[in-house]
């Protein structure tokens, strides 16, 4: 479709074009797309407001709404090189190796003198060929689970070793005859997490075994609990509920130092998004397992989408393991995918906050959808029904509780994302009233104060990691709930790291 527009209107477009450039170069994403969205409105012919404006949803994370932006862009000027660049970028942000893979190779064949266009074909070409690989070698038909391959005997932990060392106690056990025998065992006490939390800090990792002692006994702890966790708070405790750290282990140092380290009268719930982006990922969540264990019923996890396969390929956790652990990479990278299956998806705090990482759930999702009176309301029990011990994409109810994102108008939306929905107040009140609840409380989403209440407080948002990729201004935030389920909210600033940058092991970078 042609359209005419007049010279006036493209002086005016231009003129909003460098009112969002201005604002895009304060980091002020999102005022930045509203107004490459006036200059769009002005001016539909310019593919460059579009490339512009994918831009800023990148930076947001809005990555559907980038492909979207470069598809417009590519309609007004099949030839436009940076439409390619950017749907490649946002491709590749959304998994879809394959299909970034065929941009970025469009734009060195177009461009072939863009040095940094090579790089990430070439990248993106390397990560798409070892994953197809590895898929191909570990075909679903032959595979079992990375904890039944693991013998212990074969990883003593290193005479040279300085580090905390686990407790032992006796255990009684049967054997392949049947017999009952009494067995050493490992385990997690006080000390041992007093001790690991140190050393950390210094940038110093445990050994094999204790690595796959952990995972493995927490695995199977987890496994144990529902997909949908009660919580009840004791008369004499304060719970406090952290959103996404992201790797960012001495935020979370600084939030025990703030707030108190965990404890039975100090209960946390971190609500997801432990890992990838920030580089000590590993430091992060074998802390939380470790607390899990050894606080079982007072430190509590919920599952995020960043706990998934797909995410950590691309932002950074499965590089950190394998950079950490090169002779165990991979085994020790697949078993943390079998624990991050079996983390709950999400926990009812006092019958009346319901917690969970990304949000609410599309109508066609809820189990009454099809009935003639059905409301296209998700129940609790639905939640508590649900198969967890998959990827995200497995279902539209596991997908959407881990991705979706509050919006400010009612009724419910596709997601800027490229996945699950967004969803408005009515929506949520609905939710709410249906199940009895007082409030939600979500994760998944950078917020400038560290947390946002929303949709007439029936919903927070609390994001614990400031300065989020060491790029943001943001700050971090924690709500502290007392017994009566009262709520107070608590920011802080990001604390300094050793040098070793976000992003440091991924496969891609938030700022392309």
């Amino acid at each position: 479709m042609t359209h005419s527009v007049d010279a006036e209107t493209v002086a005016r477009a231009n003129e909003l074009k460098l009112e969002a450039n201005a604002l895009f170069a304060q980091k002020k994403y999102h005022e930045a797309i509203d107004k490459y969205t006036e200059a769009i409105e002005a001016d539909p012919t310019v593919p460059a407001f579009y490339t512009n404006r994918a831009q800023c949803h990148i930076l947001t994370e809005g990555y559907g709404a980038a492909k979207q932006d470069a598809d417009a862009a590519l309609d007004v000027d099949s030839t436009f090189i940076k439409a390619y660049f950017r749907r490649a970028t946002a491709l590749l942000a959304m998994g879809q190796l394959k299909e970034a893979r065929a941009d970025f190779r469009e734009v060195t064949n177009r461009a072939p003198g863009d040095a940094i266009a090579r790089k990430k074909y070439t990248e993106c070409d390397k990560l798409y060929r070892r994953i197809q690989f590895e898929q191909a070698i570990d075909s679903e038909a032959d595979r079992k689970r990375v904890a039944d391959s693991i013998d212990l005997n074969n990883y003593p932990v290193p005479e040279s070793y300085e580090g905390p060392r686990m407790a032992v106690r006796k255990v009684s056990k049967q054997n392949k005859d049947g017999e009952e025998i009494e067995e050493d065992e490992e385990y997690v006490d006080k000390q041992f997490v007093d001790g690991i939390a140190e050393w950390f800090r210094d940038q110093k990792s445990l050994p094999v075994r204790y690595m796959y002692v952990i995972l493995m006994q927490v695995d199977r702890m987890l496994r144990q609990l529902p997909t949908l966790v009660d919580v009840k708070i004791p008369s004499n405790a304060v719970m406090t509920v952290c959103g996404d750290v992201h790797g960012q282990y001495y935020d979370v140092l600084n939030i025990f130092k703030l707030n108190g380290f965990p404890s039975e009268t100090k209960p946390y719930l971190f609500n997801g998004d432990f890992v990838d982006r920030g580089s000590f990922s590993v430091e992060v969540i074998m802390l939380f397992f470790a607390l899990k264990l050894l606080y079982p019923d007072a430190f509590f996890l919920n599952r995020g989408n960043h706990e998934s396969i797909g995410m950590n390929q691309l932002y950074g956790f499965e590089g950190e393991v394998r950079h950490k652990y090169p002779s165990q990479g991979k085994r020790m990278f697949d078993l943390f995918q079998e624990t991050f299956e079996a983390l709950p998806v999400a926990h009812l705090i006092g019958d009346r906050i319901f917690v969970v990482h990304g949000g609410l759930y599309s109508r066609e999702t809820a189990k009454n959808a099809g009935q003639p009176d059905g409301d296209g309301v998700v129940r609790l029990d639905e939640l508590r029904e649900m198969p967890r011990f998959y990827q995200p994409q497995h279902t539209s109810l596991l997908r959407e509780s881990l991705w979706s994102d509050p919006q400010n108008q009612n009724g419910r939306a596709p997601s800027p994302r490229g996945t699950a929905i967004q969803f408005g107040p009515d929506v949520t009140r609905e939710f709410c009233e249906a199940n009895g609840l007082q409030m939600v409380i979500r994760s998944h989403q950078e917020m400038p104060e560290g947390y946002e209440i929303a949709h007439d407080g029936r919903i927070v948002t609390v994001f614990s990691a400031p300065n989020y990729c060491d790029q943001s201004t943001n700050k971090g935030a924690y709500i502290r709930i007392t017994p009566e389920l009262d709520c107070t909210y608590h920011k802080f600033t990001a604390v300094p790291h050793p040098p070793v940058k976000a992003m440091a092991y991924a496969n891609m970078s938030r700022f392309m």
